[in-house]
């Protein structure tokens, strides 16, 4: 019993002596930093600049989205007044601002000044162009509620034009 128990404590012992997996571990990246200070610091370096670009990047991004969402509430206005008092200029307004938001290339915003700019130019009794600028929404988008007004929207233009014999 004596001996088992002067085993268990020499076990204990080495075992105590045996460095811990961490410790080493950190024990090493302690001494390669030390080691290596210079290259470490600009490694840290890049590392927050380029978190800092990722970050900038998005806020930008986010900020062009709003840009984009508030010129298109605009036309939308315009648009709008043009449907209350019949103001051309409103009308032309409306077109000019939805041909910026369509070239900003703002997947979904881009369509909905598509489909604003097929209502535009319904309005102005272009039909065909208006079919057109419908049938490009329904096979280019991917959205099924943008693709939906768009089939409504040429369903009523095909109603709307006469059928030559």
């Amino acid at each position: 019993m004596y001996g088992e128990i002067s085993a268990m404590a020499k076990k204990k012992k080495e075992e105590i002596r045996k460095s811990d997996i961490l410790i080493t571990a950190i024990e090493s990246a302690i001494a390669f930093v030390k080691k290596n200070l210079r290259s470490c610091i600009i490694g840290i370096i890049i590392f927050f600049i380029a978190a800092f670009s990722v970050y900038a990047y998005t806020f930008y991004e986010r900020r062009q989205d709003e840009k984009m969402q508030y010129i298109l509430t605009q036309g939308i206005q315009s648009f709008d007044l043009y449907g209350l008092s019949g103001e051309k200029d409103a009308l032309d307004n409306a077109e000019k601002i939805f041909q910026d938001v369509m070239n900003e290339k703002r997947d979904r915003l881009s369509m909905i000044a598509r489909l604003y700019l097929g209502k535009v130019c319904y309005a102005r009794g272009k039909n065909k162009e208006a079919q057109k600028i419908y049938q490009d929404i329904v096979s280019s988008s991917s959205d099924p509620v943008t693709k939906a007004l768009a089939e409504k929207a040429l369903e009523h233009i095909n109603k709307t034009i006469p059928k030559n014999p």
